[in-house]
């Protein structure tokens, strides 16, 4: 299967990307260095009319939104906000343009924020999530989609066992290179939707800050079985931008932590041959 024409995100929901813009080129421009007036800029553009118009292409956005204050929804918007910052999308190809906007919107979309508890079974949640919006707003599926979505969908749900200090659930890497190769026959092999539905499964696949360890994160000898070359650039960015949008206006941070991203990423290029 070939990619036909990649929906563009940019032309279903403008007005965001237009506040994202707004706020880049402000904190660029070092107007904008304040969080607590990030935080109520962002508070403040979310009209019950915006909301509607990100639910229907992000099912579950007002969800998300409704825990801890809206917590998850300003880092995803914070998120977008990094990303026109980013060097690696700056100067990627329209294709890989595309596909990171799809997979930050998308990356934190099952996240359940409550009582302040880490919840580290958030990337597979929101991979499910996006499996089933992509088809939506018009992406190719495979002729095996609707048979396969439940189980699959089951399948990522259900791989997961209890953490080590007992508190919550973790991803069970067992079960990734099945889950995988089950977006390929739901999607197409390296098809748009598959890669955006594997880079926000695999978000939190990787230690690339030491300081906030991932749980569940893939041993040397995985990182070959679960990421392909085709996903190297678009996981990259995801995970430099998701990071960068945590320490959106430290520059000193921030710098800190792009470089123990890109550091984890050149050990992942060798493992995987890119």
């Amino acid at each position: 299967m070939t990619d036909a024409n990649i929906p563009q995100l940019r032309e279903l929901l403008p007005e965001l990307f237009e506040f994202a813009e707004t706020q880049a080129a402000q904190i660029e421009a070092g107007e904008l260095s304040s969080t607590d007036e990030l935080a109520a800029c962002i508070r403040d553009f979310y009209s019950v009319e915006r909301m509607a118009a990100i639910e229907t292409v992000a099912p579950g956005w007002r969800g998300m939104a409704g825990h801890a204050d809206g917590a998850t929804r300003r880092h995803i918007t914070e998120a977008l906000i990094a990303l026109q910052l980013l060097p690696e999308y700056r100067g990627a190809p329209a294709r890989l343009r595309q596909l990171i906007e799809w997979s930050v919107l998308y990356h934190d979309l099952g996240k359940k924020v409550i009582g302040g508890q880490r919840d580290s079974m958030h990337a597979f949640r929101s991979a499910t999530m996006a499996a089933r919006a992509l088809p939506r707003v018009g992406f190719a599926v495979s002729t095996a989609y609707p048979q396969m979505i439940d189980p699959w969908t089951r399948l990522v749900l259900g791989a997961s066992h209890a953490a080590p200090d007992g508190k919550g659930l973790v991803p069970d890497k067992r079960s990734l290179p099945e889950i995988l190769a089950g977006t390929e026959q739901l999607f197409g092999t390296a098809s748009a939707a598959a890669l955006i539905v594997q880079a926000v499964l695999l978000h939190q696949s990787l230690n690339v800050v030491p300081e906030w360890p991932n749980p569940g994160s893939l041993a040397e000898a995985e990182v070959p079985l679960c990421i392909r070359p085709a996903l190297l650039p678009l996981l990259e960015a995801m995970m430099l931008v998701d990071s960068d949008a945590w320490q959106l206006l430290d520059p000193s941070r921030k710098a800190k932590f792009r470089k123990s991203t890109l550091e984890v990423f050149a050990t992942v290029r060798s493992l995987v041959g890119a």
